[in-house]
């Protein structure tokens, strides 16, 4: 049943669903909770700490309404 709520849940998003799948079942597994025993409220607290660490993340690309681009330098372009 649990896999079913995950199914549910993650294509409801409206987000690319291959990625909040990804990303949900990595913060399901560090607290300790597989997919197919998840319930609807474990899913709801990691929905939570997922937007949550987004809305952070994005906070931190921002310096006073000033969108900070990564760049590498021109030398580095192409490398990997």
């Amino acid at each position: 049943m649990g896999n079913e709520i995950f199914q549910t849940v993650t294509g409801a998003t409206g987000l690319p669903q291959e990625l909040v799948e990804r990303e949900l079942a990595e913060t399901l597994k560090s607290k300790g909770i597989t997919i197919d025993k998840v319930t609807l409220e474990d899913l709801r607290q990691v929905l939570a700490d997922y937007l949550r660490e987004t809305i952070l993340h994005a906070k931190d690309k921002f310096a006073n309404g000033v969108w900070i681009e990564e760049t590498n330098p021109y030398d580095e372009l192409g490398q990997e």
